[in-house]
């Protein structure tokens, strides 16, 4: 009798442990995203473009990027996105603060989801006087962990808000400049404009925490009639 009480709670002290195990686990790598998704942004506020596509799973075909124009889709995407500038001039400023972090782990522990919000301005000296872009944007991240390392799996982007005065007139050599930086080519353009005042709300990649249900935004955003994408190319016209 005394063996099986005595075995009993060895296996309850083991299970215990294997949890505790599990939870100081995901402790640390619930530390090791949100350092990284804070790197990121570090780097992005000067266009570190190496730094910045260092952060990506680069190894894998199915890392890719969302931004508000579409989706740059594996390595060659992301690297064709985040390195068409090669280094900002040092006027310019791209900061976007990483803040307010839900983050999933999978029951496996090798990959995660993450959902952010970001708050900051471009500020770019191509326009006189500086014209500051006010920036509100959702991030919803997967990120995927590599021989013990997590990296940017999908980084999806959207922008519900975005202001600047637009009321500064630019030389042509500066106008030049800004169109050469300002170059789109998404291997997927998005299809609607998602931004305020549409109503859209950005799908969450988390059940909630309490009822463990999912969220119901499909519902708010089944009935609105949103418009095609801004960033859209012009169709070209048929020859007759």
């Amino acid at each position: 009798m005394a063996d099986k009480t005595l075995e009993a709670r060895v296996a309850a002290l083991e299970k215990e442990n294997k949890l505790l195990k599990k939870q100081a686990q995901q402790a640390e790598d619930y530390i090791s995203i949100c350092n990284l998704q804070c790197a990121y942004g570090f780097y992005l506020e000067h266009w570190m473009s190496e730094e910045v596509i260092n952060c990506f799973a680069m190894e894998n075909k199915d890392v890719s990027a969302m931004l508000v124009e579409g989706t740059y889709k594996g390595p060659e995407g992301v690297r064709r996105y985040f390195g068409k500038v090669k280094k900002l001039a040092p006027e310019s400023m791209h900061m976007v603060l990483q803040i307010n972090p839900v983050i999933s782990f999978s029951k496996d522990g090798k990959t995660a989801h993450g959902r952010w919000y970001g708050y900051g301005s471009i500020l770019n000296r191509v326009t006189v006087p500086l014209d500051p872009t006010l920036m509100l944007v959702i991030y919803e991240m997967d990120y995927i962990k590599i021989k013990g390392t997590w990296k940017i799996l999908a980084l999806r982007l959207w922008m519900p808000y975005a202001y600047n005065r637009g009321t500064v007139s630019q030389s042509p050599e500066q106008s030049k400049k800004q169109d050469a930086s300002s170059m789109l080519s998404p291997d997927e353009w998005a299809p609607y404009n998602t931004m305020y005042p549409s109503g859209y709300i950005y799908p969450f990649s988390f059940p909630h925490p309490v009822t463990g249900k999912p969220s119901k935004e499909a519902e708010y955003n089944s009935d609105l009639k949103l418009q095609p994408s801004p960033f859209l190319p012009p169709k070209k016209k048929k020859n007759r």
